[in-house]
């Protein structure tokens, strides 16, 4: 077959759109190569059977394929997506793994967030900057797994909850073969019949939600295997049983960990207050409050939302450093503590759950590559694990100045509607 009749083939439904790849490098014996001429059929296809012109999406073709793997990245690809990306900062940060003065990348389509996290930066460099710190870095899969009964069931776990031999071959089978990642633990949870295994990995500078389900199904394969010795019957429900948790606003991710923990302080002079928001420490620990305590708790966001818009400035970096963007959703648990302390604002903020990585994924690719090199975390860091960390408190910073701008804005009554018109829509 020649590129062109993959080409029509494709067109008269011989050959399913996934498959594109595959048929043009039969001929072109490169893989990029296959890649983008497949993106490039399927678009002149959507545009002939809608009727559109999507040309803006073609010209923003990414490669992402790997040609060793030959892998594509994404299925069915078209082209790309843009979003405006600017910068906030210089951002001052005294942390275990950021210290200096950042520009930081933010992705975003909102009028006034830039500005704001710009006069939030201001306003805790005046400070003296922030200081952050890791308290947790992990990343879960937690598996459901059926028993016969509920005796069977605890006699199963037994060893799991007491660390004996059956954990210890748990644990070597989830990290054979494994570079980086470390098995740190298995949290059990039981109710009835079912059984979740909650798995704990430390995986570097990964992301790792796509390796530690790999282990962990080794991990469980072991299990059931020396279970099933004992005479015990189990069955695996589901790999993930919603007790990890992933993409999903919970509570268990704030009280056990999943991703980085971040924690993050600045003491904020009153005069510093005064001079850029016009207002006293009394009136941000007010609003704080009122607002991100009981407002939260009356609307019941309270579930990591004890903050005003710490999503804004997560799903910007995210966007910015190619993250996952579903991920947002438990990222941004997020707790903010304002105290007048007199002299000052004693301000911090913590992270729960932070599932950020500077390897796999979109990470290595196109834009996001360039937006972590500006943050100088691009890659896997010298040890494993450190430049994720470095994201991470690079990212606490940015919504540490977020929050503080807008808590801020908010005390000085009408400021904020005046504001996004005057930036969003242009008047005065």
């Amino acid at each position: 077959m020649t590129v062109e009749s993959v080409k029509t083939a494709f067109e008269k439904g011989e050959i399913k759109a996934y498959k594109l790849e595959e048929a043009l490098f039969a001929e072109l014996k490169d893989w990029e190569s296959a890649c983008r001429k497949a993106a490039e059929i399927r678009a002149e296809f959507i545009e002939k059977k809608l009727k559109v012109k999507i040309s803006g999406i073609r010209s923003a073709y990414i490669s992402t394929s790997d040609s060793k793997k030959m892998t594509s990245g994404i299925e069915q690809k078209i082209g790309g997506a843009i979003i405006p990306m600017g910068f906030a900062g210089p951002a001052k940060i005294d942390g275990e793994y950021a210290k200096g003065e950042f520009y930081i990348p933010a992705a975003t389509n909102e009028a006034a967030l830039i500005a704001g996290m710009n006069r939030g930066i201001a306003c805790l460099n005046r400070a003296g900057g922030v200081k952050t710190k890791i308290t947790r870095d992990c990343m879960t899969r937690a598996p459901v797994i059926e028993f016969a009964s509920e005796k069977e069931a605890g006699e199963a776990v037994k060893e799991i909850k007491e660390k004996g031999k059956i954990y210890g071959e748990m644990k070597k089978a989830a990290e054979e073969g494994a570079t980086v990642s470390k098995m740190l633990d298995i949290q059990v949870f039981e109710s009835g019949r079912h059984v979740w295994l909650r798995h704990v990995f430390f995986t570097g500078d990964s992301m790792g939600m796509n390796s530690v389900t790999k282990y962990t199904a080794a991990s469980v394969k072991k299990f059931l295997e020396l279970i099933g010795g004992k005479g015990i019957g189990a069955k695996l429900i589901a790999l993930s049983g919603n007790m990890c948790v992933d993409k999903k606003a919970n509570l268990i991710n704030i009280q056990l960990g999943r991703g980085k923990t971040v924690e993050l302080k600045a003491s904020v002079p009153a005069a510093v207050l005064k001079e850029i928001y016009g207002i006293a420490p009394a009136a941000v620990e007010k609003v704080n409050l009122i607002k991100n305590v009981e407002g939260s708790k009356l609307a019941g966001t309270n579930i990591g939302g004890y903050n005003s818009n710490a999503a804004n400035a997560v799903a910007a970096l995210f966007a910015a450093t190619g993250q996952d963007l579903a991920q947002v959703v438990e990222s941004s648990s997020c707790m903010v503590e304002c105290k007048d302390a007199g002299k000052a604002l004693e301000f911090s903020i913590t992270l729960f759950c932070l599932e950020v990585g500077t390897i796999g994924g979109g990470m290595g690719f196109g834009t996001a590559r360039e937006a972590l090199e500006m943050l100088g975390c691009a890659g896997p860091g010298k040890k494993p694990g450190e430049n994720a960390k470095k994201l991470a408190e690079i990212i606490a910073a940015a919504v540490a100045a977020q929050e503080i701008n807008l808590i801020c804005t908010l005390a000085r009554e009408f400021e904020l509607a005046d504001s996004h018109i005057s930036l969003a829509r242009g008047k005065k």
